[in-house]
């Protein structure tokens, strides 16, 4: 699935992802065997952007409402939160990375729904790849080599 993106899956199949700084909200229902994935690239929506997948205030309300048009009960879901990543160097203070947003946006969206946290992998500073494997609800993060820098080596 690439950045912006939603899907939903049934059954015995699985959602995948490569996370940076975007993140990555897995919602499951483990009752009805249907899980969905949004790739949540910033935080915010703005006005001029009607994107929905792109941003976390409206990428995982949109998320529950196709899970809850699947046949989902909202009281039934959880959520996987992965990624967040600081990928880029930049000076100390101030708001944070986009990462941290992002991971924090998620989390108040997620809160305000009522829709548990049971597994989080967030934060670092290195990318992730993600499978969900919806039939058993398991969720499998690999972290990603650190890139090696133009030049570097023998």
């Amino acid at each position: 699935m690439r950045m912006a993106e939603m899907s939903i899956v049934r059954d015995a199949h699985s959602l995948k992802t490569i996370l940076g700084s975007c993140v990555g909200v897995i919602l499951h229902d483990p009752v009805r065997r249907v899980s969905g994935l949004a790739h949540v690239m910033l935080p915010r929506s703005t006005r001029s952007d009607s994107a929905v997948g792109k941003y976390a205030d409206r990428a995982i309300p949109a998320l529950l409402a196709m899970l809850m048009e699947s046949g989902s009960r909202a009281s039934s879901l959880k959520a996987y939160l992965i990624g967040g990543a600081k990928m880029f160097p930049m000076a100390s203070g101030g708001i944070g990375s986009i990462g941290d947003q992002n991971v924090t946006a998620a989390r108040k969206v997620l809160e305000e729904a009522a829709v548990p946290i049971v597994f989080e992998d967030t934060g670092g500073t290195r990318g992730r790849t993600v499978i969900f494997n919806n039939e058993i609800g398991e969720v499998s993060v690999h972290t990603l080599s650190p890139a090696i820098p133009v030049g570097a080596g023998a």
